[in-house]
């Protein structure tokens, strides 16, 4: 923390200031100032989705999250959906954020298909399409504030989310 806290103040001499969010979007490009040490990195398992593409299975899903107290990440996407393929492969691929979903539920909303279930379960979710994701809170069973995102994202923005979400 002391290498942060110099650096901070180093920052904001030199440019007025510097926001959390291009602190995470520097450290992210440095691997030897990893934000999780590198024997976690190393055992990041690959991330366990559940899959839902009916309102039934999706409501499923966050009901067995919230009883266990677990906030839910829900990702839609589409197997057409080239934007969905960029995110699998630079954002969940990532150790660091691997580690930090550890402690989610995580649900794989698939649009795949364009039919009656998936389009009731967008009209319930409101997404409009692939890629969306937000995160649901355990205690009420509500989309927290601020945690939705569209489109295409990276490593740093989706970072930048779950911690000002205090995930």
């Amino acid at each position: 923390m002391m290498v942060v806290s110099s650096f901070r103040s180093r920052v904001s001499t030199r440019a007025g200031t510097c926001s959390r969010r291009t602190i995470l979007r520097y450290a992210a490009y440095l691997p030897g100032l990893a934000l999780v040490p590198r024997r976690v990195q190393a055992q990041a398992a690959e991330l366990a989705f559940a899959h839902a593409s009916t309102r039934e299975v999706f409501d499923a899903a966050v009901r067995r999250a919230r009883g266990r107290k677990r906030p839910v990440l829900a990702y839609v996407t589409a197997d057409w959906c080239p934007v969905c393929k960029g995110i699998d492969r630079q954002v969940f691929s990532n150790p660091v954020i691997k580690t930090r979903l550890e402690g989610l539920a995580l649900v794989r909303v698939d649009v795949t298909a364009v039919n009656a279930p998936n389009r009731a379960l967008m009209k319930h979710l409101r997404v409009v399409g692939p890629p969306t994701m937000f995160v649901i809170d355990p205690r009420d069973g509500r989309e927290m504030p601020g945690t939705r995102l569209v489109g295409a994202v990276d490593a740093n923005l989706f970072l930048d989310t779950i911690n000002l979400a205090g995930l």
